[in-house]
């Protein structure tokens, strides 16, 4: 029996490496992109396009505003799927003018198909719902009155996993949940108070519904060494506007993985009310977005801190 032993040219050889990176590239394009998210605020009627059912054409998310309610319905062809909550209502959430709602649409089971997150308020009073498609409708799997709402492990390729919690006093609790047959599963997951960077935020929350007065004790060890001081002065500008401000909601969800999957950037999006002082009339909406980014030298107090904030216009 004769062996062959056949010697590739140089080029072949580069041509083949660059045919596999690419490939690799590609599957790592296409798996970050099923579970990418598409996150909109929103205050009146929208629309957002998407693939609902898995068909690979796009839908049509329609949020509709009704005075001071939002209802919601996808467009599939030419059928119509007009969204209910669990209790069989067909308004989501209420309209504020200084509580405007999200729509997070995350493929947390994986399957090319995005589930619907919906965060927003009933009568000052948070809400998180979560819709799914499944046997030809939409159905409401998931509701509760927390006021934080996040996602991890959706950028690498781990089971994504989704947070929800609520932020009472100065204080932070979260459940974790993974996505298991249409349904949200609670599991057990150790987190400390580094997690995700939940005392950070606890004390950046603290320090915001502190203001004006609080400007003058804001802690340091909160934020990234390397902040600007353009970052920094929303804070004394929030302070002059001579506001009271209250938490409302918050979400927050990876931006970036190292190569073993752990966190090395994350955002936060925090909502406030803001109560004018001098006329109590004057309420506005300030939604403020951080990124935060882990610092080594502080494993087990502030471990994420604030590297870039501003508020959204």
């Amino acid at each position: 029996m004769k062996f062959r032993i056949i010697f590739l040219k140089k080029k072949y050889i580069y041509f083949f490496i660059l045919l596999l990176i690419f490939i690799l590239a590609v599957i790592i394009f296409m798996v970050s992109r099923s579970s990418s998210p598409s996150f909109n605020t929103i205050s009146n009627n929208k629309k957002i396009k998407a693939d609902f059912n898995g068909d690979g054409k796009e839908d049509i998310l329609s949020i509709v505003r009704n005075e001071n309610k939002y209802s919601m319905k996808v467009i599939i062809g030419d059928k119509s799927f007009n969204f209910q909550t669990d209790r069989n209502s067909p308004i989501i959430e209420s309209y504020s003018p200084y509580w405007p709602i999200r729509v997070i649409l995350m493929d947390v089971s994986r399957n090319k198909i995005p589930e619907i997150f919906v965060q927003g308020s009933i009568a000052n009073k948070p809400v998180q719902r979560v819709f799914t498609f499944n046997n030809n409708k939409f159905d409401n799997i998931f509701s509760n009155y927390n006021n934080i709402l996040g996602f991890i492990d959706c950028k690498n390729n781990k089971t994504p996993k989704v947070i929800s919690g609520k932020f009472q006093g100065d204080n932070m609790t979260l459940s974790n949940y993974i996505f298991l047959n249409y349904k949200f599963k609670n599991y057990n997951y150790e987190n400390d108070n580094t997690f995700m960077g939940k005392d950070t935020i606890c004390t950046f929350i603290k320090l915001i519904q502190g203001l004006p007065q609080s400007e003058s004790y804001k802690p340091k060890d909160i934020f990234y060494s390397n902040i600007s001081s353009e970052n920094m002065s929303l804070i004394g500008n929030m302070s002059g506007e001579n506001n009271s401000y209250v938490f409302q909601d918050a979400l927050f969800m990876e931006n970036k993985c190292d190569a073993n999957g752990n966190t090395s950037e994350l955002s936060w999006a925090l909502n406030f009310r803001a109560i004018s002082n001098t006329d109590t009339n004057i309420v506005k909406n300030y939604t403020l977005n951080l990124a935060l980014i882990p610092d080594k030298s502080s494993e087990k107090k502030y471990h994420f801190k604030i590297a870039s904030m501003y508020r959204s216009k």
